[in-house]
């Protein structure tokens, strides 16, 4: 008798901590931070979406198309920076139509964090656009990284996405 009451709470006890230890490696392979393996293999799919090459003719493409999963926020994510020589509202322009036209639709419009100088408007610093993309909502960006205190002259799209978390622009 004296050996079942020492048995039982021992192996309730073993298992117990077998679950905690299964539990502790899902949430550090992602199930509670970082990036699940969905969507690691979900950002070449991002990188390849036409909307990243589509740019005004007077841009140019800066550096090499970037993909990969953001491991703090978990989500996929894919983008392309460019240098512009038309005018911020030119490139905007463009973003609004060529990404209506990809399926694209417009979520929200940003204004930039100040006026341009001499100017009491408030020039938009940033569009979001959502669509489905593999079953899941997805969000394109056109922002610029002057507005962050980055390089003035170029603009940046990015599409983020998550099968298992959430995205944003």
């Amino acid at each position: 008798m004296r050996l079942k009451r020492v048995a039982v709470p021992v192996l309730v006890g073993a298992g117990g901590m077998a679950v905690i230890a299964a539990t502790g490696v899902w949430a550090l392979s992602g199930g509670l931070y970082g990036c699940t393996g969905a969507d690691r293999e979900f950002a070449p799919t991002l990188a390849s979406l036409s909307i990243l090459d589509a740019h005004p003719s007077r841009t140019r493409a800066k550096d090499e198309r970037y993909s990969g999963c953001d491991e703090d926020d978990g989500f996929a994510y894919a983008g392309q920076h460019y240098q512009y020589t038309t005018s911020r509202a030119g490139v905007l322009s463009f973003y609004r139509q060529a990404a209506t036209e990809d399926g694209w639709r417009l979520a929200s419009v940003d204004p930039s964090p100040a006026p341009a100088p001499g100017s009491l408007a408030v020039d938009v610093s940033a569009l979001c656009f959502e669509k489905p993309v593999a079953g899941v909502t997805a969000y394109l960006s056109v922002w610029f990284p002057s507005d962050l205190g980055g390089s003035a002259g170029d603009y940046g799209l990015e599409v983020t996405a998550s099968h298992d978390g959430s995205a944003w622009c």
